[in-house]
């Protein structure tokens, strides 16, 4: 199969996520950013098939339902 490269820019705390995890496992940053999108577009893909309904867009919801959990942590830390 023929590679192509990508230039990915995320924030600093993701990085330093995506650092100690491949310290831990031993792998390359590359390796383990293309595991995750290919594990991540295959688990996107099968909830597709299994929600059946072409209006919804699931990334969409993944994405907000983060952004939610995320709000809530940072209002949870500051009371």
């Amino acid at each position: 199969m023929k590679k192509k490269k990508v230039s990915v820019s995320v924030e600093e705390d993701l990085f330093n996520q995506i650092d100690e995890k491949t310290k831990e496992l031993g792998i390359s940053k590359s390796a383990f950013l293309s595991f995750s999108a290919s594990f991540f577009l295959h688990q996107l893909n099968a909830t597709e098939q299994n929600v059946g309904d072409n209006n919804i867009n699931v990334y969409q919801l993944i994405k907000s339902n983060l952004e939610a959990q995320e709000e809530a942590k940072e209002l949870n830390n500051k009371s």
